[in-house]
């Protein structure tokens, strides 16, 4: 199968998505005919049990599962009831990538645009911390910034995401105070806005170049990040930002990567459910041995190199922190592997599984894994995820003009490095 299709948004990080941005998503209107959940229920179960591979997860448990949450998805009366129901039963299987998408949560991925005032929120003791906000959605038009505090909305307190979502062309008052403390009130229409964030490239200062990749699908735009690479390639040092980017495409990782990385090596290796057959046939050992298997396989994942793109040859940091999903782990412990490269922040997810996402009727889609990845360590980075070299805390709710304590640390490492002062990466154990 075509691993172009895989890496997808881990399923633990597609529901922090879904958290997040809830504020973007129009509360569900229509009952749902059980009818259309009858038939839901038979393709997921029909996909899970014949397709979905992950060694050491039982997926013939799928029906008990769904048991257990029975109650659950027959009191579900709209599609994010039944969404909520059925994926708490695909969570008991104890494998990330496995996830049902609603036909509205499905059409925004395609989209990449939704519909809302344009922020993601956090919930605390004073009401809503503004967490992101979208580049010319209606709350970044209107001065909401990030670090903003949402006080009220609709003239009562603020309380989750409730109030804020809603229809296309409908208003919502909110009641904000700004970071410097001042109160301000607002009337915001919803609208459709885009959730695409695009690579960015910073300098932080003349020897330091930034480069953020926030997905390695949805706006990742090869021409672009070819074109960034470029520009930074002056630069001595570069921080490769992977924080908040929950995954993608494989060919996107691998392009990324081949701009980096020098001699197409190996980077680790792909299991697949015949590669796992093949390796016990042939060799008598044990399924569950994915380090020997790995190992074993000649089918090795590289990232092949062509003259027709940049080349970054300078020192490499990467940040990393728990919302760092899939690809952008793998990349991580590539760099870290194959370049020593430190990584920094917090540990990543820990969700690091090929899958593809497929039909499962009426307009519902299910994400699911179909193979498992090994790094050239013999890592398997599923559950376990990259462990930073250096353990930085994040601050979410920054103000734009704040300082951010994890590239400054990249920076104090490149200054430490240069004078011969550094931590040995190499001497570092990560797992």
């Amino acid at each position: 199968m075509d691993l172009a299709s895989c890496f997808r948004v881990t399923k633990p990080l597609l529901a922090v998505w879904l958290f997040l941005c809830a504020a973007s998503i129009p509360a569900q209107s229509s009952t749902l005919d059980p009818n259309v959940k009858a038939e839901v229920l038979d393709k997921v179960t029909s996909i899970i049990s014949e397709r979905a591979f992950v060694p050491g997860v039982d997926f013939t448990k799928w029906p008990d599962y769904l048991k257990e949450e029975k109650a659950n998805v027959d009191a579900a009366t709209s599609e994010e009831e039944f969404q909520r129901a059925v994926n708490s039963a695909l969570h008991k299987l104890g494998a990330s990538h496995v996830y049902l998408m609603t036909p509205r949560t499905a059409q925004s991925r395609r989209t990449g645009s939704t519909v809302g005032i344009g922020i993601s929120t956090q919930p605390v003791a004073e009401g809503l911390s503004v967490f992101r906000v979208f580049k010319d959605g209606p709350a970044d038009k209107a001065g909401i910034s990030p670090g903003d505090m949402i006080l009220e909305v609709d003239g009562k307190p603020a309380a989750g995401v409730k109030g804020i979502s809603g229809e296309e062309g409908s208003d919502v008052a909110i009641k904000v105070r700004h970071s410097d403390g001042k109160a301000e009130d607002y009337k915001i229409t919803r609208r459709k806005y885009s959730i695409v964030r695009s690579p960015e490239l910073n300098w932080v200062d003349k020897d330091t170049a930034q480069l953020r990749l926030y997905s390695f699908e949805t706006g990742y735009d090869r021409a672009t990040v070819a074109d960034l690479i470029s520009q930074a390639l002056g630069a001595k040092n570069l921080i490769l930002d992977l924080r908040f980017n929950g995954g993608g495409a494989v060919y996107n990782l691998q392009h990324l990567l081949s701009m980096l990385i020098p001699d197409n090596k190996p980077l680790g290796a792909f299991i697949t459910k015949s590669t796992v057959s093949q390796y016990v046939a042939k060799t008598g050992g044990k399924q569950s041995d994915l380090a020997a298997i790995a190992q074993w396989t000649t089918k090795k994942f590289i990232a092949k190199r062509s003259e027709e793109r940049p080349f970054y040859s300078g020192r490499i940091a990467v940040l990393v922190n728990k919302f760092s999903g899939s690809a952008s782990e793998i990349a991580a412990a590539a760099l870290h592997d194959i370049l020593g490269a430190p990584v920094i922040g917090t540990k990543s997810a820990g969700a690091v599984l090929a899958s593809i996402i497929v039909p499962a009727s009426n307009g519902f889609m299910l994400q699911f894994p179909i193979e498992d990845y090994v790094t050239i360590k013999g890592v398997r980075l599923e559950g376990t995820g990259v462990v930073p070299d250096i353990e930085v805390a994040d601050v979410n709710l920054r103000p734009h003009e704040a300082k951010d304590p994890v590239v400054d640390k990249a920076c104090e490492y490149f200054v430490q490095a240069k004078s011969g002062e550094g931590v040995s990466v190499a001497a570092v154990s990560r797992h």
